[in-house]
């Protein structure tokens, strides 16, 4: 039992980090992470999001062979070679995360918008993703995590608005540069948040400090 306030925040936090954690635990987390912990989450994802990964990569002219679901030596060193064309890309521009760019690789190989023309991709925050922020911004809210109802009422309502309003990233090489354009997108938490606080600013921005605790502990939930 908590002594004092500043211990009870800070159980309180642990317990935060610990659900949302417990949420994720399975997941193919975006963002940043080494190329070594990238890999091994798609070791660990599930055989359907492993074989997308593969005909995305096929698509590319990098994966060879059948493409199916497992995670073996070929979608290894398929997803070395895109790692190392992104590292390449990296020297002159920014570069998308992983699953965009393996997204790019696959349209560019399947020759959208001609040769030299635009190509796009489409992306919307993984489904794990979009659990743990519902969970989190309902600790927030009211001090626990909600019911499966009111998680599963704040996943849908970002899916219809991200579907409403995608995020779509742009990509055209010239000369041998490629450059990125990107329009659309909402902010899912911002988003949620407004949904559980009604509106009301000075809930709302009660909500965001104790939302970005919770999303600050994992390294960001996008």
């Amino acid at each position: 039992m908590a002594r004092t306030a500043e211990e009870a925040r800070a159980q309180a936090e642990a317990a935060a980090r610990a659900r949302v954690a417990g949420a994720e635990q399975n997941a193919v987390v975006t963002g940043e992470e080494t190329f070594t912990a990238f890999a091994k989450a798609i070791s660990q994802a599930s055989p359907t999001i492993r074989a997308k990964i593969a005909q995305q990569l096929k698509n590319a002219g990098i994966y060879r062979g059948k493409v199916s679901g497992e995670f073996n030596n070929r979608l290894y060193d398929a997803l070395i070679q895109a790692e190392k064309k992104r590292d390449q890309l990296a020297t002159v521009m920014d570069v998308p995360n992983r699953f965009e760019f393996i997204a790019s690789l696959a349209s560019e190989g399947k020759g959208v918008g001609g040769a030299g023309g635009p190509s796009k991709t489409i992306s919307t925050v993984e489904d794990v993703n979009l659990r743990a922020m519902a969970i989190a911004v309902l600790e927030a809210q009211t001090g626990d995590q909600g019911t499966e109802a009111e998680i599963n009422n704040l996943i849908e309502r970002v899916k219809k608005k991200q579907a409403k309003n995608p995020r779509v990233t742009t990509y055209t090489t010239s000369g041998g540069v490629t450059k990125s354009d990107t329009t659309g997108g909402i902010d899912v938490g911002q988003f949620m948040i407004d949904i559980v606080s009604k509106t009301d600013e000075a809930r709302a921005n009660k909500v965001l400090r104790a939302y970005n605790i919770v999303v600050n502990t994992l390294g960001g939930l996008r």
